[in-house]
């Protein structure tokens, strides 16, 4: 009877994974997501691109699906700072530096919470989601444009309950 028990889970636990499986290649090949490292959110992504337009930047910012990321924004146009929120995470985009020459601007998560010592945070897939539209919009603004992965540095709360 016990054997049996574990059977019907293990096969529970496999069907589960083929179709989460399943649904994240789904999203990868309509391009909503990027394929990533389970630590994707402890590492910045700064965009180094020719000199561009700040509207543009807002303009695309303003287009990302958030609805579909389960996100909100909310930001700054003059000061080319963007503040994203979903469930359990925040993220930030903001331009560091812009001259004749080149605009840089960087995109990091601020803020996530795990699941019970869980390697993947709360709404990894909205932060794959987020991370995924921000490179696609610099990368349409910019072709050319090169990007730098800057490890965070982070600071850990622990909780007992």
């Amino acid at each position: 009877m016990v054997w049996v028990v574990i059977l019907v889970g293990v096969a529970i636990l496999a069907v589960a994974i083929f179709f989460a499986l399943k649904a994240h290649n789904k999203m990868v090949a309509e391009g909503k997501i990027i394929s990533r490292r389970p630590d994707f959110m402890e590492n910045a992504e700064e965009f180094i691109l020719s000199p561009v337009d700040p509207a543009r930047v807002v303009e695309a910012v303003k287009g990302f699906d958030y609805q579909g990321m389960h996100t909100s924004m909310k930001g700054s146009s003059e000061k080319q700072s963007f503040q994203f929120s979903g469930n359990g995470w925040e993220a930030r985009l903001y331009r560091l530096s812009a001259d004749e020459t080149q605009s840089v601007y960087r995109f990091e998560f601020t803020h996530w919470k795990t699941n019970g010592g869980m390697s993947m945070p709360q709404g990894a897939l909205d932060m794959n989601k987020l991370a995924t539209a921000v490179e696609k919009a610099f990368l349409n603004l910019d072709p050319g444009a090169q990007v730098r992965t800057v490890p965070l540095e982070l600071h850990t709360k622990h909780s007992i309950l």
